[in-house]
């Protein structure tokens, strides 16, 4: 409860007060349908708290790879109007990493069980023709498992890799487990969540991974949460699908393209799957300093 009051302290128009119960089924759960009333402050947007705290600071630095576009990256992190922003070179040639886009595969929600066998079988191309480790990342667990059980009915068990397939249900035990065997192993195919525990903050250098595949743009998916945080950025930037949706989608792109190539002595390779590859308001936003080469349906 005091926990509570502290957050309650911070109320502005950036807060949603909500209430639910619990959707759990079975006899029980009814039975106590009653007293599951909760009651949640869901703060949609830091930026009006952090920006306060920016305020007692002498000065604040903040450093990355993905802090694109600097408009997006401003608004939600609470920068001043005086922040000095620079983009520094890249440290890597683009010939370190190619990257190919596969823009004839449509991995948008409604038509994934249509595409569904060409994803199949593009991936299958690609992990037979890429040798090293390799992660392939998805949107969603769902998503993830379809795409697998298809892959293993072109014969994916008899290609000669060490599976690993994330879960749910995985703990810290599991993620240990695939970082040794990217450390131990030359033949790992690792079926990742894009933006998850293996997207982001791992560094694997050298060997450890060769390749990565992402398939789709990383759009957060639709839910209330995410509905609720586009009607606020519409109504406070008139452009509520780009910064609810499509930048945050795009950066977690760029950060999976960036666990391959970690120094100068490394190089690699990936592939982006997804029509909307070919839009310029997608194709903007990944990491310039990569060359990118589409892939057409015969690879």
């Amino acid at each position: 409860m005091l926990q509570f009051l502290r957050v309650a302290e911070h109320w502005g128009d950036d807060y949603r007060f909500e209430m639910s119960r619990d959707t759990s089924t079975g006899s029980r759960a009814k039975a106590n349908a009653r007293q599951s009333l909760r009651l949640s402050l869901n703060c949609l947007a830091p930026a009006r708290l952090l920006a306060a705290r920016q305020l007692e600071l002498h000065s604040l630095t903040l450093f990355s790879a993905t802090l694109s576009p600097l408009h997006w990256t401003h608004a939600t992190l609470g920068l001043g109007e005086g922040a000095v922003c620079r983009r520094l070179d890249s440290p890597f040639t683009a010939s370190q990493m190619p990257v190919s886009v596969a823009i004839h595969v449509d991995t948008r929600f409604r038509q994934r069980a249509h595409s569904l066998p060409d994803l199949a079988r593009l991936l299958a191309y690609w992990i037979q023709r890429e040798t090293g480790n390799c992660i392939v990342y998805f949107p969603s667990y769902r998503y993830l498992q379809d795409a697998v059980e298809q892959i293993k009915s072109l014969g994916l068990e008899d290609w000669g890799r060490s599976l690993w397939q994330q879960s749910p249900v995985q703990g810290e035990a599991a993620r240990n487990e695939l970082l040794e065997l990217l450390e131990c192993r030359r033949d790992v195919l690792a079926f990742c969540i894009l933006g998850g525990v293996f997207g982001e903050g791992i560094d694997l250098p050298g060997e450890r991974l060769c390749a990565v595949v992402i398939v789709g743009v990383g759009l957060p998916q639709v839910n209330r949460d995410t509905e609720q945080l586009r009607n606020y950025f519409e109504a406070l930037y008139g452009d509520g699908f780009r910064y609810a949706y499509l930048y945050p989608g795009m950066q977690k792109v760029g950060q999976a393209l960036g666990r391959v190539v970690r120094c100068h002595r490394d190089s690699g390779r990936a592939l982006l799957v997804d029509t909307r590859y070919a839009s310029r308001e997608y194709r903007e936003l990944l990491p310039t300093w990569w060359s990118y080469t589409e892939l057409d349906a015969q690879g």
